[in-house]
């Protein structure tokens, strides 16, 4: 009797757990610690669906300052690199070195899956300090999905609203679907 109460104790003790901080329960659904197996996926292969899907799955995922795990929780780079190295990609882990990284894009270009660099949230400050990854540039606005300190305090996505805009400093391609000329079907 005692080890069907005991037992009855545990399941009830983790079941309590998940209702009051259900962030754990989504760590327990879905497990990022194993990185996706694409040792044969080439880089230029990779679609903006693909890497969208893939990022979507981790929204929920708390900040966390200098850390790149979807288990202890992300800062905006390390969201952002964890995202790209699960393709392969060789990217930087600091948001201030993406600069150097792919192609230059003006925003009114930028695609799904591009990454936007805005200043940190100090006014007096003109440096890279925020990153994220283009979701959608339409004309009713921008979105795009990022690791944030803010309010959300974690993984979610977010409109270029005024602060993001007054934020913003450079749109950079990575990927080279992208780079792909749209053809239309009257062509």
């Amino acid at each position: 009797m005692r080890k069907y109460l005991a037992v009855f104790g545990i399941v009830f003790l983790c079941s309590a757990l998940l209702l009051v901080n259900p962030t754990y329960a989504g760590k327990i659904k879905r497990s990022h610690k194993a990185k996706t197996d694409n040792t044969s996926l080439n880089t230029n292969d990779v679609c903006a669906d693909d890497l969208l899907g893939f990022a979507q799955t981790l929204i929920g995922t708390r900040y966390r300052s200098s850390s790149s795990s979807p288990v202890s929780g992300f800062d905006c780079s390390g969201f952002v690199s964890y995202v790209f190295k699960n393709f392969n990609f060789n990217v930087p882990r600091s948001s201030c070195e993406f600069i150097s990284v792919g192609e230059k894009i003006k925003l009114v270009d930028a695609k799904p899956g591009d990454i936007i660099l805005f200043t940190g949230t100090s006014k007096r400050s003109r440096r890279i300090g925020h990153i994220a990854i283009m979701m959608s540039n339409q004309e009713s606005g921008v979105t795009f999905i990022h690791s944030t300190s803010g309010k959300e305090h974690g993984v979610t996505i977010s409109n270029m609203d005024e602060r993001y805009k007054h934020r913003f400093i450079q749109v950079i391609r990575l990927l080279k679907q992208n780079d792909q000329q749209e053809i239309s079907a009257f062509e």
